[in-house]
């Protein structure tokens, strides 16, 4: 009896999911809304949404954003010229209806008004940017209060830098303890816009071939045959008005020729509801709303990276405890790409039949300014809990895909990130390394080892990397501090740790911040007793203590004694400084920290300068992050000529760059110092993997009495 309940459930079940992902009746839905059918030039519903209330002693915190451009001129003249010149030519050969030539009176002028605003943003859409803006911190306020940072990027669309304009000026008046910042450039592309094809990031994959054999313009033709009835109305010989031209391409822009109009200020508008019945500007939806499948199907893989990018930004606020907002804008495909990525409400559903297509994938559910908002909420002060999150599309609660959600619409946020990360692995074909090994460790964490000539340095290396996917649970990170000092392997056993790497340079020179406790927040304005200044903070790293773990360039544009501020100011429970910082938001900024020197003229600075210390091959140790939430924890080994050469922060940072392409690397205490320990690798009694130099022997056993250590623990 148990088992046949059990089943009956199961069933019960699945048939929900598929009835959720269908959308039963959009025919008709389309057919009496003419807004609908207007696709992807449908106006944004502005209305109040339902909204179901967190679980009891939860609030938000945070909010991951991609938004659309808002309500725009057509993107292109061809929109607007190609039925125009048909009517001019129609009326040049007096085949034009006395409708035709009325439209093509009102529309000659319509196009002098337009003709050089093709693509601009409208005032409606400033407006609808404003007002989602508005929403959102009226919706969401404890995540915008003092102190909180909103940080925004755009494609470089100028259409999308506006609505980003309009949508941070509403946020900074509706929340004034917000800090706002807007920016666009190069490095955003895998953000805003990575599928444009001067992205030198994109991402690669498997190869897309589409599920149909009919082409848009066979589609077009089967579904609507009858295309010539439109064009009896402005021609008096169907036929002869579209001469040569391709009956698809012409109604391809006709209907956005149409669909657009109620995007523009209505003074500009022109009222073409004469030219084309419901039934027809329903079947005109449905004939794009496959082209547009067929185009957008393959940007899957390249607009992945917005889905890491999301995933890493929302980890690294989460994990030093800011409040606020990562915004993204940029265009319909890109959004319409995000829908299938993380199967929004079915949307990457593929039915067998390219007529049901309508039923799983509607471009009007992409609207001018269409968003997604990945809503975070965290236990209040005082309470404990999982991190969960809430997808909005359109301000409308929504599913990821069939994942379970824990209360409602609220999902744990660890499962939609493992859920996330298992989609963006469909998409996206990592490239092979080469000259590596790899050892499973445990669920989540793998060992890799290179040994071999470096094209990076050109020289002898061994390389030691723990690989821990922080989206799989059963493991957390702690900071670890003993003024006496230790070995690497004895803090092994004491916390029975999976893996253990040394972590901060001397106490007096950084930070140094565990459970809320300062182990040392003052760091000295020199470099021990050596008179260099201070160049040891640029960067952090941060955890929770558990799964969240962010790295930040803290120290850019700061001098020392706002650096030193900074951090004791800082909520985040448990702070590591160093520098310096090797990778910032994938620039390889490593590169030129210790600037360019020869020599002899780096023999000349002191041992503690910056430009030796990091200009000379040494040891080394760094932690870094990648977009798919892997925390990396790397010794690279040294002073061993012909086996292990070591690098220079340069080197370190192209080898990190060639090899694992992370988002964020920060560079930590080396030399005699770099020791890693994985559990059941390298030397069996005390799993240190590399040859630390503290004895000048080429064994595991030179490991150096440190006081900090990275700690990865069960949890």
């Amino acid at each position: 009896m148990k088992t046949k309940l059990s089943t009956c459930i199961l069933l019960l079940l699945v048939l929900s999911i598929q009835a959720n992902a269908q959308r039963s009746g959009v025919r008709e839905e389309v057919l009496s809304d003419w807004n609908k059918s207007s696709g992807l030039d449908c106006l944004y519903d502005l209305s109040p949404k339902a909204s179901t209330l967190a679980p009891k002693g939860y609030e938000a915190v945070y909010i991951s954003h991609y938004g659309r451009h808002g309500s725009r001129y057509a993107y292109t003249e061809k929109a607007y010229t190609v039925f125009l010149n048909l009517l001019a030519e129609g009326r040049k050969a007096d085949n034009l209806t006395p409708y035709g030539s009325e439209l093509l009176d009102r529309l000659q002028p319509f196009w002098d008004n337009v003709r050089y605003r093709v693509g601009e943003l409208t005032p409606l859409g400033w407006e609808q940017h404003r007002q989602i803006a508005r929403t959102m911190v009226k919706n969401f306020p404890t995540a915008f209060g003092k102190g909180s940072t909103v940080d925004a990027c755009s494609s470089a669309s100028v259409r999308s830098i506006l609505s980003m304009s309009s949508f941070c000026a509403s946020i900074a008046r509706e929340a004034p303890g917000a800090e706002v910042y807007e920016h666009q450039g190069t490095m955003d592309i895998q953000a805003t816009r990575p599928n444009e094809g001067r992205n030198p990031f994109r991402y690669t994959g498997p190869a897309f071939r589409f599920p149909y054999p009919e082409s848009s313009e066979d589609f077009f033709l089967r579904r609507f045959p009858g295309y010539r009835d439109v064009l009896s109305r402005v021609f008096k010989d169907p036929d002869a008005g579209l001469g040569n031209s391709n009956p698809y391409g012409v109604f391809f822009n006709l209907y956005m020729f149409v669909a657009g109009m109620n995007s523009l200020p209505e003074e500009q508008r022109v009222d073409l509801s004469g030219l084309v019945t419901p039934q027809e500007y329903a079947l005109l939806w449905e004939c794009d709303n496959y082209e547009r499948f067929r185009e957008y199907k393959p940007y899957r893989t390249p607009c992945s990276s917005i889905v890491e990018d999301m995933m890493a930004k929302a980890d690294a606020a989460l994990a030093s405890g800011r409040r606020g907002a990562d915004l993204r804008f940029g265009h319909d495909h890109v959004a319409m790409a995000l829908f299938m990525i993380m199967d929004i409400d079915g949307f990457d559903t593929v039915p067998e039949d390219p007529d049901d297509l309508v039923y799983y994938f509607q471009t009007f559910r992409s609207p001018k300014a269409t968003n997604i908002q990945m809503v975070f909420f965290a236990p209040k002060k005082g309470r404990k809990g999982e991190v969960l999150v809430k997808l909005l599309l359109n301000g409308e609660e929504a599913r990821f895909g069939t994942l379970e959600p824990f209360d409602g619409p609220y999902y744990r946020w660890a499962d939609v990130r493992d859920y996330l990360s298992q989609r963006v692995s469909l998409f996206v074909t990592r490239p092979e390394q080469k000259g590596w090994t790899e050892t499973q460790v445990a669920p989540g964490i793998v060992y890799r080892h290179f040994h071999g000539t470096d094209p990076v340095s050109g020289s002898a290396q061994q390389v030691f990397v723990a690989d821990w996917d922080m989206s799989r649970p059963g493991y957390a990170l702690k900071f670890t501090y003993n003024r006496e000092g230790t070995v690497a392997s004895e803090v092994m056993k004491a916390h029975d740790a999976v893996v253990v790497m040394n972590a901060a340079y001397e106490p007096a020179s950084v930070v140094l911040k565990i459970g809320g406790e300062y182990f040392s927040g003052m760091p000295n304005n020199s470099v021990m007793a050596t008179g260099v200044p201070n160049w040891k903070n640029e960067g952090a790293i941060y955890t929770d203590g558990g799964r969240n773990v962010s790295i930040a360039y803290e120290g850019k544009g700061k001098t020392l004694g706002e650096l030193r501020r900074f951090y004791s100011e800082s909520s985040a429970p448990n702070i590591f400084s160093s520098a310096p910082m090797l990778i910032d938001d994938y620039v390889p900024v490593g590169e030129s920290f210790a600037g360019y020197y020869g020599e002899d003229a780096i023999k000349s600075f002191n041992y503690e300068d910056a430009r030796r210390h990091q200009g000379v091959r040494h040891p080394r140790t760094a932690v870094a992050l990648t977009a798919d939430n892997h925390l990396l924890m790397v010794v690279v080994d040294g002073r061993r000529e012909g086996v292990s050469e070591g690098m220079n922060c340069r080197e370190l940072t192209r080898f990190l760059k060639e090899n694992f392409n992370p988002r964020y690397a920060l560079n930590m205490d080396g030399g005699g110092s770099s020791t890693l320990c994985i559990e059941g690798q390298g030397d069996p009694s005390t799993h240190v993997v590399n040859y630390p130099t503290g004895n000048k022997r080429y064994d595991h056993d030179g490991q150096r009495t440190l006081m900090s250590y990275f700690v990865l623990v069960r949890q």
